[in-house]
């Protein structure tokens, strides 16, 4: 696959670093649901080590509180925007799914899902 030819305005992007353009912001998740062990019935997927490391070194001088990056994601209709926060128990980027996710997708821990995780 042939990459677009960068553009002085896509290596000035205050955003992103200087080597890297635009494009690509995409990724599609492949993972399980899995339930927090904790008093709070918080519900995440996790990213791929390989995607975890590609959008760390795109977008991570982007990271706010806590590393969080913003992100929108899609699962079968719903979309919603929420962010990525790195996980250091397994090396990789997480988000959490919203209960009204899980009902509108009939989703519960340990279900596979895909996901598509857009950079914003």
């Amino acid at each position: 696959m042939k990459k677009k030819p960068v553009t002085f305005e896509d290596r000035w992007s205050p955003l992103l670093p200087a080597d890297d353009p635009p494009a690509g912001r995409d990724y599609t998740v492949r993972s399980r649901v899995w339930r927090y062990k904790g008093a709070a019935a918080w519900y995440f997927a996790n990213l791929s080590g390989e995607q975890s490391a590609d959008i760390k070194s795109r977008y991570g001088v982007t990271a706010k509180g806590w590393g969080s990056i913003r992100v929108r994601v899609r699962i079968g209709k719903t979309e919603w925007s929420t962010s990525l926060f790195p996980d250091k128990k397994s090396g990789t980027y997480l988000f959490a799914i919203k209960a009204d996710v899980r009902k509108a997708e009939n989703l519960s821990d340990g279900d596979s899902i895909t996901a598509r995780v857009s950079v914003v």
